[in-house]
């Protein structure tokens, strides 16, 4: 699929960009600090310096107003948010661009030599897309070599009633090799289990127990596999129903199922069903870490914030290791489970999504479910160029999870979630729900957009924030969210070494 922004009016008329992989486009007059990849006429005066942002995630493209004094319309009609299509043309000052989608020819068969068996081996690939490393068959013999040397080993499960489900819970041998990641369930409590309204709904081969919540990317459920008993965590990815993205899909993410550490959610399957992709992965009961927050101070101590933060940079370490980066990490992605000494151990979860999710056509920047708290976390660089988006970006991430964590607040003026909350609490009569509180925030603050400060604002010193932070760990989180690429830690290792001074 291959998208197209044609100029066909104003200074710049006949001016065509072409966009065949993710990328994020900034529109405005541009200027010292404000990076625009299309530079409008500095001669318009209704143009602002960023004025607006289009996300790329071919086969679709995402439009957002950076909360401009003249609002950029798109068929006519002044909008903020909006997904566009084939033929709309959006207006800003004197300049109009025609949106364009070209049709994707139909995957192509290739041919690539398997690194395992050495066999060349006919494949259909997307455009754009690279062929795997070693073919389906070795990757089935593979895992069937896994299943086989699992399997031999006698592994003994039960349910909390105490009833045993051994015989069930090896039927696919894979019982002792994901002990300690699942928990299992007989027949009879699970009824005891079941709640709301999405309780018995069959996703594929899973029966969901109930649903645990819905984020930008889609919903999670606890769910539960019949056939071994297995209670799990899915996350059903929505609005990617194309045929061919979800095969894509599925066999990006398969390989991930090899991946453990202590301080990484297990991956444990993935597949699709008729509302899009979904993945399998441990259930952590604990929450995320954003729940330790003091509810008095509404802060971490620095003792529990570093300890947690340098676990889960041994998971970042981990993740980089395989050559992925995570572009999500933020609190409510660092999930908790507790050991069996009661000690709770920080897990981050949904590594590698972020960049499939966007690749198959997902928003994670602009689409009206997409929390602003969360492009808060975002370093310059991901807003600015998300296809060169490497480590350091997710260093950042952590340094402002870990400057949350300490002081309850955004590295910049921009309000939290509890924030959001408290002040819609307040103000029931004039806001209906959280998006609508946070847009009355933004505008009695005159707030700009997250894009916008984040690329143009000076962070907020940690100690302003919260005095009793030392001057060592102050520069250490400074040095991390440093906007600067080279000013930052390089990798997790050298950010979590740095940490450990301060425990």
């Amino acid at each position: 699929m291959k998208l197209s922004l044609e100029v066909i009016k104003g200074p710049e008329t006949g001016r065509k960009f072409e966009f065949t992989q993710p990328d994020t486009f900034i529109v405005g007059r541009g200027g010292k600090d404000r990076p625009v990849h299309f530079k409008l006429s500095d001669d318009d005066p209704y143009v602002s310096r960023q004025h607006f942002l289009l996300e790329i995630s071919p086969p679709r493209i995402y439009f957002t107003d950076y909360r401009s004094t003249n609002p950029p319309s798109i068929n006519g009609i002044e909008v903020k948010e909006a997904e566009l299509y084939d033929g709309d043309v959006i207006e800003v000052g004197y300049t109009q661009l025609k949106v364009e989608v070209v049709p994707e020819s139909q995957s192509k068969s290739t041919q690539f030599h398997c690194d395992r068996c050495k066999k060349t081996i006919a494949i259909e690939l997307m455009a754009g897309e690279a062929p795997p490393a070693i073919c389906a068959s070795c990757e089935e013999e593979i895992e069937e070599n896994h299943r086989r040397i699992s399997s031999k080993i006698a592994y003994t499960v039960a349910c909390t009633c105490g009833k045993d489900l051994s015989a069930v819970a090896n039927s696919d041998g894979r019982a002792h090799e994901l002990s300690g990641a699942v928990t299992y369930c007989c027949d009879d409590c699970l009824k005891a289990m079941m709640s709301g309204s999405d309780a018995g709904k069959q996703i594929d081969c899973y029966t969901v127990i109930k649903s645990l919540g819905k984020g930008g990317m889609g919903k999670v459920y606890m769910v539960r596999h019949p056939e071994t008993g297995r209670i799990m965590a899915m996350k059903q990815l929505l609005d990617l129903k194309s045929e061919e993205v979800m095969k894509r899909f599925a066999r990006e993410t398969k390989f991930m199922k090899a991946f453990s550490h202590p301080n990484v959610v297990r991956f444990i399957d993935s597949g699709t069903s008729d509302e899009g992709p979904y993945f399998i992965m441990e259930l952590l009961s604990k929450g995320d870490i954003d729940t330790l927050m003091d509810s008095a101070t509404g802060v971490m101590t620095p003792a529990l914030a570093v300890s947690h933060s340098i676990n889960a940079l041994k998971g970042l370490e981990f993740i980089h290791a395989n050559h992925i980066v995570h572009r999500d990490i933020k609190p409510a992605n660092i999930l908790l489970q507790e050991n069996s000494k009661g000690i709770l151990i920080p897990k981050i979860a949904d590594f590698g999504i972020a960049k499939k999710y966007s690749d198959a056509g997902g928003s994670l920047m602009t689409k009206a479910n997409v929390g602003m708290g969360t492009i808060m976390y975002m370093s310059p660089e991901q807003i600015k160029d998300t296809r060169s988006v490497r480590e350091p970006a997710d260093i950042y991430s952590m340094g402002v999870t870990l400057y949350y964590l300490l002081t309850g607040k955004y590295p910049y003026h921009f309000p939290t979630n509890r924030e959001v909350e408290k002040f819609r609490n307040a103000n029931k009569s004039k806001a209906d729900n959280m998006k609508e509180a946070l847009e009355m925030i933004m505008r009695l603050e005159d707030m700009k957009h997250p894009h916008v400060i984040i690329l143009t604002q000076e962070q907020i010193p940690i100690q302003k924030r919260n005095p009793n932070i030392s001057n060592k760990l102050a520069r250490f989180v400074h040095k991390a969210i440093k906007k600067e690429i080279t000013e930052r830690y390089q990798t997790a290792r050298e950010f979590r070494l740095a940490l450990e001074q301060v425990e």
